[in-house]
């Protein structure tokens, strides 16, 4: 009798397990994008005259084998400033940020290329699994150390990447750093972000995304692979580096877990969140009150007539970046 009860259960299990992963498979890309627009004014990014001219790459080894790319600014200054691109870019981005910081004297400064993105990796817009960035950034940590970069380490980010160094302060290599520098961390399952999408800026597959929350739930990993995200960069601002499909899986490891609350507890008090008031990806009230809930020793500040792209290229906002810094301790061993 129970050997009768047991296989229709089986077979009925095999039979849900079939219509999620058709769910998963329907369609090969994110739904059609539509007309793009300029979510993030793109025009302000054109490239401004800076001191010094942006460094080659150079490349580091990973656990995997992988030599991945970063960009490294020499300074005066004992403390590393590892900064994390936001989604679609890279490194190159931040040149004004890490020239400012690093010739001011505030920190070393170096801009990794995330895996999946230009320069970086074997498959653009995908990673191996769910977590390969956090093991990514603790061999950078490690290449630095055999380097004889022995100062204390602030892990940054903007956007997205301020979202990964949220991850990595609540997941097992968070003792390599001493300090978070968050620029308008986009935090997914979080009220901050406008409309669930960064304001029009990811075009989300939804229904291959519950799909693969399911298969996850029950130990699945074989369609992780697959495209979720595209993003809405008009095709007149491209210039090749940008990457502009992400998998499931290098979305994941590229945000704070779904319990976020967590990972924003895991900072602790030596973090600066910055945001400015007309950010077009976060609410910045929202996100103030996201931090005054989960880490309110954090310190959170809003510029006014600041956008997502000028909080982290407005000259006045990059001083206060530095003068927080120029605060921290100096932290032997971090």
């Amino acid at each position: 009798m129970k050997i009768l009860l047991v296989v229709p259960a089986c077979i009925g299990g095999l039979f849900v397990l079939g219509l999620i992963a058709a769910f998963v498979l329907v369609g090969s890309s994110p739904p059609p994008m539509g007309e793009s627009r300029d979510v993030f004014d793109f025009t302000s990014m054109r490239k401004a005259p800076t001191e010094i001219d942006p460094p080659s790459l150079r490349r580091y080894p990973t656990r995997d084998g992988e030599q991945l790319a970063y960009r490294y600014y020499d300074s005066s200054a004992d403390r590393i400033l590892i900064f994390i691109h936001g989604s679609s870019y890279h490194g190159g981005g931040y040149h004004a940020l890490a020239s400012a910081l690093s010739l001011g004297g505030v920190a070393k400064v170096v801009l990794p290329n995330l895996r999946g993105h230009y320069q970086s990796g074997q498959r653009r817009g995908d990673v191996d699994y769910i977590g390969q960035y956090e093991d990514d950034l603790a061999d950078l940590i490690s290449f630095l150390r055999a380097e004889h970069h022995d100062g204390p380490i602030t892990l940054g980010g903007h956007s997205s990447g301020g979202g990964l160094a949220i991850r990595f302060a609540g997941g097992a290599h968070a003792k390599a750093v001493s300090s978070y520098l968050l620029l308008t961390p986009i935090i997914p399952r979080a009220p901050s972000v406008r409309g669930g999408t960064a304001g029009g800026w990811a075009v989300v597959h939804w229904r291959r995304l519950y799909g693969l929350l399911a298969l996850n739930a029950i130990g699945i990993h074989g369609f992780d692979g697959l495209p979720l995200v595209e993003f809405n960069k008009p095709a007149k601002f491209w210039d090749g580096t940008e990457t502009l499909s992400y998998s499931y899986r290098l979305n994941a490891s590229y945000h704070p877990r779904s319990s976020y609350q967590n990972d924003i507890r895991a900072l602790g008090g030596a973090t600066l969140v910055l945001v400015g008031a007309d950010d077009e990806a976060n609410d910045a009230d929202k996100l103030r009150a996201v931090f005054a809930a989960d880490d309110p020793q954090a310190k959170t500040m809003i510029f006014p007539h600041v956008n997502h792209f000028g909080i982290f290229s407005d000259p006045a906002v990059i001083e206060v970046m530095a003068a927080w810094m120029r605060t921290l301790p100096d932290g032997a061993g971090q």
